[in-house]
């Protein structure tokens, strides 16, 4: 058991350090980009590796009965890939105190239930399927920004992606979030200790898509009015 946790240790610390050899790397050769910017380029490697990861360990032709098998070796190094970048990315925003206490608390559940998931030995289809969802929209985000940064706010491109994540986040977080919830708690597939793990992210969540649709109704407010004035002749 000792040797089991020691590996378990190894393999994260080096997961760590190898989040912060990109990130470093990344500083060196971004020609003087700002740390946050440096820091997105990071963001943006682990969510589309962990999406493209995660999508391939979902089994989802095999669901549900797949969810609480014996971990595959694929997705504990998923595991072992997303909590060296949890654990570098919670210390790099306490360092620079750029996000919000939501979000610390995020990566602080995230680092927490990963752990438990390696020490447990199964349910590795389900970590990969929620890494999905938590993680699918993590490029569009990351894109986003840098059109922003860039100068390309105006641009049909940043208009396309900033449509499709918040289409996608509300739809994913708020909506599937729900279904999956419920589903989780009126099945047998799931310990007690995965349920409140589906909760405590379900709660993080809709916090997000709080603060989402109020971005949402101020950003599209013209649009929006104009689209109920469409409806109103033909619904009220």
């Amino acid at each position: 058991m000792r040797h089991e946790l020691s590996t378990a240790s190894l393999v994260k610390l080096l997961s760590f350090l190898f989040w912060n050899w990109v990130y470093f790397e990344t500083v060196e050769n971004s020609h003087g980009e700002s740390p946050e910017w440096c820091s997105r380029v990071v963001t943006l490697l682990h969510g589309s590796i962990a999406t493209l990861g995660g999508l391939t360990q979902c089994r989802c032709k095999s669901l549900p009965w797949r969810l609480t098998r014996i971990i595959l070796p694929c997705q504990y190094m998923l595991m072992v890939w997303s909590w060296g970048y949890f654990a570098f990315d919670l210390l790099w925003c306490l360092a620079y105190w750029s996000d919000s206490v939501l979000m610390l608390s995020h990566h602080i559940c995230a680092l927490f239930a990963i752990t438990r998931y390696m020490q447990k030995g199964h349910s590795g289809c389900t970590y990969a399927c929620t890494l999905v969802l938590l993680e699918i929209t993590n490029p569009l985000l990351q894109i986003r920004w840098f059109l922003k940064y860039h100068g390309y706010s105006k641009s049909k491109a940043y208009f396309a992606v900033e449509v499709a994540y918040l289409v996608l986040f509300l739809f994913l977080r708020g909506f599937l979030g729900t279904l999956l919830l419920l589903w989780v708690f009126g099945s047998n597939n799931f310990d007690w200790e995965e349920r409140i793990y589906c909760l405590t992210f379900y709660v993080i969540s809709l916090i997000f898509v709080h603060d989402i649709a109020g971005y949402v109704r101020h950003r599209y407010k013209n649009e929006i009015v104009s689209f109920q004035e469409l409806l109103h002749p033909r619904w009220l």
